[in-house]
C-alpha cells in the first residue's frame, strides 16, 4: 500500500518538479569558426543607472583549449558608453553547457573593455539595454 500510494504521489507530481532551463536566445552564429553566441533575456538585471547584467552563452562545434566546448558567461553592460566586463565564467565539456563543469572563474574588478559595431556584444547590448 505504501509503495503504491508513494507512486501515485510521484506521478502526480512530476510535472510539477520539471527543472527549469534557459531560454537561450541565439544572437550570432559563425559557422565558418564553428561558434554559436546566446543570451538568456530572463536573467538581465539592472545594475545601476545605466548598466545592465544578463548571462551569455558561447557554444562551440570543437572542444577548445582548456577542454571546454561551451562556456556560460555573466556579463555587465555599460549602456552609456557601450562597454562590458565578465564576473564569472563557467566552463563545460559539451555543447550548449551540458555535460560537466570542468572550470570555474570569478573576479569582481576585471576590466571593462570596448566592443567593436559588429561583434555579438553589440548585439546583446542593442537587445538589453533597450528593456
Amino acid at each position: 500500500m505504501r509503495k503504491s500510494l508513494f507512486a501515485v504521489l510521484l506521478i502526480g507530481f512530476s510535472g510539477v518538479c520539471e527543472p527549469v532551463y534557459a531560454e537561450w536566445v541565439m544572437i550570432n552564429s559563425n559557422p565558418d569558426k564553428g561558434e554559436k553566441h546566446y543570451f538568456d533575456p530572463t536573467t538581465v538585471r539592472n545594475s545601476g543607472d545605466h548598466y545592465k547584467k544578463v548571462w551569455v552563452l558561447s557554444s562551440y562545434d570543437e572542444k577548445q583549449r582548456g577542454g571546454y566546448q561551451s562556456l556560460k558567461t555573466f556579463y555587465e553592460f555599460d549602456c552609456e558608453i557601450e562597454r562590458a566586463r565578465s564576473y564569472t565564467m563557467l566552463l563545460y565539456s559539451d555543447v550548449m553547457a551540458a555535460g560537466n563543469t570542468i572550470g570555474a572563474h570569478h573576479d569582481e574588478l576585471k576590466e571593462w573593455f570596448q566592443y567593436p559595431e559588429t561583434s555579438f556584444f553589440k548585439r546583446i547590448s542593442t537587445n538589453i539595454c533597450n528593456q
